[in-house]
């Protein structure tokens, strides 16, 4: 089972909606993350975004965004605009319920992924340590 109780099936066959079927899409939940702490705004979570080390420079805008846009509509976080303050109006994000779900459910998948790749790593290097003086 995976963390949002899809069957291994469906998440070998990519069909699953769960966060560990989707780990190409880890911005979801570094976003998700920064929210849980406090509301902010798209500026401050893209420069709290190289905290991760996703990125050597800053993050492409449209991409932090778009998928602030995908969180809300899916009910992920919520968003109002704050007109208060001098220069232009800003939307501030805050994470919901089903988002703190989500995040657990990435943080399980991500614990469990990890599994998998510290294995990868120990076999292939046990592996390469027989090819190093061919």
């Amino acid at each position: 089972m995976c963390s949002n109780g899809h069957c291994a099936e469906e998440r070998e066959q990519m069909n699953c909606e769960c966060p560990s079927g989707r780990m190409t899409r880890f911005i979801e939940p570094c976003l998700l993350f920064l929210l849980s702490g406090e509301n902010s705004y798209g500026y401050e979570l893209m420069e709290n975004l190289k905290r991760f080390g996703l990125m050597e420079e800053s993050p492409d805008p449209a991409m932090v965004y778009r998928t602030l846009r995908y969180l809300e509509k899916n009910g992920f976080v919520k968003s109002k605009w704050d007109t208060e303050g001098t220069g232009p109006a800003k939307r501030n994000y805050k994470i919901t319920e089903k988002g703190l779900s989500s995040l657990r459910g990435w943080a399980a998948a991500i614990k469990e992924r990890m599994k998998y790749l510290d294995k990868f790593l120990a076999l292939y290097k046990k592996a390469s340590k027989g090819t190093a003086g061919k």
